[in-house]
């Protein structure tokens, strides 16, 4: 089973975070195979075709400068139901918790980086925490404001991941 599977049975938020992350290693590999079998050496074979195919699938779809692979697209949709069957018919008390907590910090992150385009909920959380991934990656300094704010879209993400879980092993 590839990384990739096992993160979108266990964990969608951080698979959703794992396949936007391949997509930016193979635009830096600039979708050249050889770079990629190079990054990948002595992983599993079948995470490296995993990362091949994504390559592939981004070229078909012209995603080579930006852009995200429609079967996310499809996934992050799924998300945005998710997340509005949570708050609203499922009332899931852990979950509105969580996001009570986060949506303030998802709505200033809307304001200053998306100058007004709305986002769902869903898509700020994860970009979000996509560039604090990114940020930490690269061993930037990372503000005690932006920490603190992370662990409420971080448990956000986790509730979210626990009723995709729920609701989909058909535990509701």
């Amino acid at each position: 089973m590839t990384t990739a599977a096992i993160k979108k049975e266990s964990h969608i938020v951080e698979y959703v975070l794992y396949v936007w992350q391949m997509e930016d290693v193979a635009r830096a590999a600039k979708f050249d195979v050889g770079a990629l079998r190079s990054m990948f050496a002595g992983q599993e074979d079948e995470d490296l075709e995993w990362v091949v195919e994504l390559s592939r699938t981004m070229q078909r779809e012209h995603l080579e400068e930006s852009g995200h692979v429609a079967h996310i697209q499809e996934t992050l949709t799924e998300m945005a139901l998710l997340h509005d069957l949570l708050v609203g018919p499922m009332e899931d008390a852990i979950y509105v918790t969580s996001f009570q907590a986060a949506e303030p910090l998802l709505d200033e992150l809307n304001e200053r980086k998306m100058k007004g385009e709305f986002k769902h909920p869903v898509e700020r959380m994860l970009t979000a925490l996509y560039g604090w991934l990114v940020l930490r990656m690269r061993k930037e300094e990372v503000s005690l404001e932006t920490e603190a704010a992370m662990v409420a879209i971080r448990e956000m993400a986790n509730s979210l991941a626990k009723g995709h879980i729920r609701i989909y092993s058909g535990q509701s």
